[in-house]
């Protein structure tokens, strides 16, 4: 009994021995997972870990990259946050996916001198971590380091050098390289990648904006009226300053635009635009050609600032109020000067004879399109007189001929004669109305040189209840609105 007992106990001393001898050693972790080595002559060394609760390894393993790329930049000295490093953003996006390829061991890495040294895994239930050890040879490290600082210092340096550049421009007296370059710099901080873009974009608007409200025009001399193709009498005169009040600078050397009306030959009266330059006072000095056209006018210098307003279109339109305030700025920089251009037609005694013509082109007993033309220069005070002469020599529009019957008869009392015919083209039923249409043939010879001084033709289509009404309110008011006002507008 008690031997049995004996061999009992002992069997289970043998077993528990058995069993001690066999349970493996716990593995000791790796001491680069504690403290990072310390770089030597040739290898910088970077430890990074990540758990993941779930034992997923792979994501364990690509979060540890995250933290080791975080840990690489933050070396380089780039300012960036590990969760911008994961967005696709330009090269170092493209450096950190080479660094996680690496550390995935997912592709041939083109990182020249970066290996994964070591791994370490530790699982504890559900929960697995990841060590990763990182060497990176230090040559190969400081030239990458040196290539993205230099990538980051470029977009630094696409605000910093404008704005620098406009600071010394401005400091130099060369105001409108100033401006240029702040706007420039404006464009730059508008991008989406540049640091404290804002606060940069902004403060290059009101550096801008401060040079371009110095910036004026000051009225020298300009006629205050002019008279129909005749020179003016006197340049229309600006000087451009920098600075406050009429005491400020003039600046020499600044091109200007120029804008003025003119008459085209369908009676159109548009704007025509050329270019002056400041003299070494700053004043700009122009004279259009004769005026063509009779009415109120305007002439403006603007200074040409065009490469700079070129500039606003590239910035993003989120910042829209800053391009707005600009822009307007930019388009004060002008100085307008109105006035009137005046006819002496009123003035000269003028004959007027106007043949009306019956639809197969022969003089007719009517008057119709004279009277329309009499009438209306006489509501506008011209010194006119109906003038007959013969008019066959009229409807054949022989200028020669008109000249001399006309200076015949009525040269002591006439300087100019009006002359001309007005047929109806065609009148056809609308419905229950009636729709003519009249053609004017007019001129104006001068007897003292024998210059046709006005030649021109109108069209006029009027509707009424009949034919005979329609024939002949047609014929009247092309005499007395197509024909007449057109006469009065560019008759000098």
């Amino acid at each position: 009994m008690h031997t049995s007992q004996r061999l009992t106990l002992a069997a289970a001393a043998a077993l528990f021995a058995a069993a001690c001898v066999s349970a493996p050693e716990p593995v000791k972790a790796p001491e680069w997972t504690l403290t990072t080595p310390v770089a030597d002559v040739a290898n910088t060394y970077f430890v990074a870990s990540s758990s993941d609760s779930k034992g997923d390894t792979a994501l364990a393993t690509e979060d540890a990259a995250i933290s080791l790329i975080s840990q690489i930049t933050r070396y380089m000295g780039v300012d960036i946050s590990v969760a911008t490093t994961g967005e696709a953003k330009g090269t170092l996006d493209s450096y950190s996916a080479e660094v996680t390829s690496v550390v995935k061991q997912s592709g041939t890495s083109k990182l020249s001198g970066f290996t994964i040294k070591d791994r370490y895994v530790v699982k504890d239930g559900s929960l697995v971590t990841v060590y990763i050890l990182a060497q990176y040879a230090t040559a190969d490290l400081n030239r990458e380091k040196a290539r993205i600082a230099a990538v980051f210092k470029e977009k630094e340096d696409a605000v910093a050098k404008p704005e620098a550049a406009g600071d010394s421009a401005a400091s130099s007296g060369r105001i409108f390289d100033a401006i240029k370059s702040y706007v420039e710099a404006v464009v730059a901080a508008s991008g989406s990648d540049v640091d404290n873009a804002d606060i940069k974009l902004e403060r290059n608007v009101n550096k801008a904006r401060t040079l371009l409200g110095k910036l004026q025009f000051l009225r020298v001399d300009a006629p205050a009226s002019a008279g129909l193709g005749k020179s003016y009498d006197k340049p229309f005169q600006a000087r451009l300053s920098f600075g406050e009040g009429s005491a400020a600078p003039g600046i020499p050397g600044a091109e200007v635009y120029v804008i003025y009306q003119r008459r085209q030959t369908s009676g159109r009266v548009v704007t025509r635009t050329e270019r002056a330059m400041t003299d070494q006072k700053g004043v700009v000095s122009f004279s259009p050609p004769p005026p063509d056209f009779v009415g109120k006018a305007t002439l403006s210098f603007s200074l040409n600032l065009d490469s700079t307003r070129e500039l606003l279109d590239k910035i993003p339109s989120r910042f829209e109020g800053f391009v707005t305030a600009i822009g307007d700025d930019l388009a004060r920089r002008s100085i307008s000067f109105e006035y009137t251009i005046t006819s002496a037609a009123k003035t000269v005694s003028t004959g007027v004879f106007i043949v009306d013509l019956t639809d197969d082109g022969k003089p007719s007993t009517t008057t119709t399109a004279q009277g329309g033309l009499f009438t209306t220069l006489m509501k506008e005070k011209f010194k006119a007189g109906l003038a007959p002469i013969d008019q066959a020599i009229v409807v054949a529009l022989d200028d020669a001929a008109v000249l001399k019957a006309a200076k015949s008869q009525y040269g002591s009392g006439l300087a100019r004669f009006i002359y001309g015919f007005a047929k109806i083209d065609n009148a056809v039923k609308d419905g229950s109305m009636w729709q003519a249409t009249a053609r004017m043939t007019v001129r104006c010879v001068d007897f003292a040189t024998g210059q046709i001084l006005y030649s021109n033709e109108k069209t006029t289509i009027v509707v009424a209840a009949d034919e005979a009404a329609a024939r002949r309110a047609a014929l009247t008011q092309v005499g007395a609105d197509a024909v007449a006002k057109d006469l009065m507008a560019n008759l000098p």
